[in-house]
């Protein structure tokens, strides 16, 4: 893993991109103030085209400008700052072959979800992301090893497909992780009263994600800067 001169500009222009999506609206909170940005998209955007550490280290500076340029995004505070860069590092290592990691990385937030009492009470509202850790766990036997040395259309696809799920789903759940610690006690009726809501704005998510990866990577395969990305 070498730093070059390219890699750092790299990062300076992920990160940009990452505080230009944290600036710009995506959906409404309920039952807190605030708003979600896009920037629930740049992480694991980004972690599927740089990988986990530098993808990462891009995500957690643009997110931090982010904050500090839209301080109604900031639903979270500085802590804001976490569910977009675990959503890269997921997406990053579920892209390398290394779906155990960000397996996880979710299991750990579905830990802190349910140390908390109101956590264990709506225990059922995390099936959507038990369902991502599934996935993020068995992707270590279909994912290739780097989505840029793959062959064919398909198969690249499918993995920046499986790597933006599973990094949409950590980036959900590390927030959850720490809303229902941040905020006072929420009412169990709001957690359920979104339980199946969320999905459809994380799908949503996940598909912004996909269709500006695809031509993304295809844009950059055919640069030759794909050695960059690595």
């Amino acid at each position: 893993m070498r730093i070059t001169a390219t890699k750092v500009a790299l990062i300076a222009d992920f990160g940009a991109l990452q505080t230009l999506l944290s600036l710009l609206p995506f959906t409404l909170t309920i039952g807190v103030s605030g708003q979600i940005t896009l920037g629930v998209i740049g992480g694991p955007l980004i972690g599927i085209l740089m990988g986990p550490f530098f993808g990462g280290l891009a995500v957690l500076i643009g997110s931090l400008a982010g904050i500090f340029l839209n301080p109604g995004g900031a639903i979270f505070g500085v802590l804001t700052v976490l569910p977009p860069t675990v959503g890269a590092l997921a997406a990053g290592f579920t892209k390398l072959k290394q779906g155990y990691v960000a397996g996880t990385i979710i299991l750990f937030c579905l830990f802190i979800f349910y140390a908390n009492p109101v956590g264990r009470e709506v225990f059922a509202f995390t099936w959507f992301h038990i369902f991502g850790m599934i996935v993020a766990f068995s992707s270590i036997f279909y994912v290739k090893k780097t989505t840029f040395s793959s062959v064919g259309a398909l198969r690249p696809v499918f993995s920046i497909a499986v790597g933006a799920l599973v990094g949409v789903l950590a980036d959900h759940m590390a927030g959850n992780a720490i809303a229902v610690w941040y905020f006072p006690p929420l009412a169990p009726s709001i957690w359920y009263g979104v339980m199946f809501v969320y999905p459809f704005e994380r799908i949503a998510a996940f598909l912004l994600a996909v269709t500006i990866a695809v031509p993304v990577y295809f844009s950059v395969k055919r640069s030759g800067m794909a050695e960059q990305l690595k």
